[in-house]
């Protein structure tokens, strides 16, 4: 999922020839649970990755941290991914996450 999320960061600074004008739908997660729900699951995803866990079992994990998140923040996995692919369409704001979440990891070490 981290690569995922970061493939497509990647892939919308590529693309930023999309307009920064349009309004985002409001059915998407705000900018803020955004942010909280990628913190949570790029802090959950190095903790695991600390662990010598096998790999059949560290994706069943990993599954499992994102329900817990997901559920932390009243949401599901389509819902973040309709959410994801709509900010990577406006590459200021994804980056603007993006740094955020950073600082937010940035301070809790």
């Amino acid at each position: 999922m981290r690569t995922k999320i970061l493939l497509l960061w990647f892939i919308s600074a590529l693309c930023a020839c999309s307009s920064e004008s349009k309004e985002l739908p409001e059915n998407i997660l705000s900018k803020e649970e955004m942010v909280a729900i990628i913190t949570d699951a790029q802090i959950l995803d190095a903790a695991q990755k600390a662990l010598s866990v096998p790999s059949k079992e560290r994706k069943a994990i990993r599954d499992t941290n994102f329900t817990i998140v997901f559920n932390k923040y009243n949401t599901n996995a389509q819902m973040f991914d309709s959410s994801l692919k709509v900010y990577t369409l406006h590459p200021k704001l994804m980056g603007e996450i993006m740094e955020e979440v950073a600082e937010n990891i940035n301070a809790q070490n």
